[in-house]
């Protein structure tokens, strides 16, 4: 075979590679789970199932538990993969000392409807934050916390609002950087259209901030975790775990040093409090089912 036309035939084979990414993206970024199963089937005790509508006519499904007096609320912002039901470890983690939790399910996710893409779960996650202010206890502050995926949605939101503090569990500078690491061999940079440039809005959150990452973690490198929180104004604080992979943080003492964080957000002025707010129980249409 001719050089020239072996090198048309490789530059084809390249050309299509490209174009099958370019179409299917979102497949990769999103690993949708239609899983949905309510709490309460799943032994949480005290957690409700909402629903959100929103103003593009999807519903959204959404988790939450009352804090304890005084106690934080934690506003969950889950990865690229997996069903709220894949968190239940996390929620009764949380639950056993006694924080609020509110986690949303992005669209396609346990039962909400739609599809996801950046802007829309951006929209929707200010949507439900505002939700959730509008019926948080007085004395408990909103901490937003972020898992992978989900600090780039944690990061826009609190670039908007003012939450008490956020949490980002194994995030990114972008998601170009993320995608360069993972396709060296693509152009990734002119080929993204979720590009979740968290390293653009870190500089507008103003709230304390802590950020947990795993040195051995080969999905987001720990460089760029770095890069994120050097850009972060503060107050900030970080570790960087030596054993942890991107999935294995909690199993090396990451959720200490969250407690050691949220432990700064606790009021001194406790409210009478009763099991779930009236705002709450009308959007709780789905508990037990």
């Amino acid at each position: 075979m001719r050089p020239a036309r072996l090198l048309a035939l490789i530059s084809a084979a390249y050309l299509s590679i490209i174009a099958s990414y370019y179409i299917l993206q979102r497949n990769y970024i999103f690993h949708t789970s239609d899983l949905h199963v309510a709490p309460d089937v799943l032994g949480l005790t005290n957690v409700a199932e909402m629903e959100l509508h929103t103003p593009d006519g999807q519903t959204l499904v959404a988790w939450y538990a009352m804090p304890e007096p005084g106690q934080p609320t934690l506003f969950y912002l889950h990865g690229n993969a997996g069903a709220l039901l894949h968190r239940v470890g996390r929620v009764q983690l949380y639950r056993s000392q006694g924080y609020g939790v509110f986690l949303l399910a992005y669209r396609g996710f346990s039962g909400s409807t739609g599809t996801p893409s950046e802007t829309k779960i951006v929209e929707d996650a200010l949507m439900a934050f505002d939700k959730l202010s509008s019926f948080t206890p007085a004395d408990s502050k909103i901490v937003i916390y972020g898992e992978s995926l989900g600090t780039g949605v944690a990061i826009q939101v609190a670039a908007k609002r003012q939450p008490a503090g956020v949490v980002l569990e194994s995030p990114f500078s972008s998601a170009v950087d993320v995608g360069a690491h993972l396709y060296p061999y693509l152009p990734v940079y002119w080929l993204l259209k979720d590009r979740f440039e968290s390293i653009t809005y870190i500089g507008e959150v103003k709230a304390p901030l802590l950020v947990l990452h795993g040195e051995r973690d080969r999905i987001v490198p720990p460089s760029l975790a770095r890069k994120l929180f050097a850009a972060a104004p503060g107050p900030k604080k970080a570790y960087f775990i030596d054993e942890a992979t991107h999935y294995t943080l909690y199993e090396h003492g990451a959720f200490d040093k969250v407690r050691s964080f949220l432990d700064g957000f606790k009021s001194e002025r406790t409210l009478p409090r009763g099991t779930i707010p009236a705002s709450c129980r009308e959007g709780c249409t789905r508990q037990g089912r």
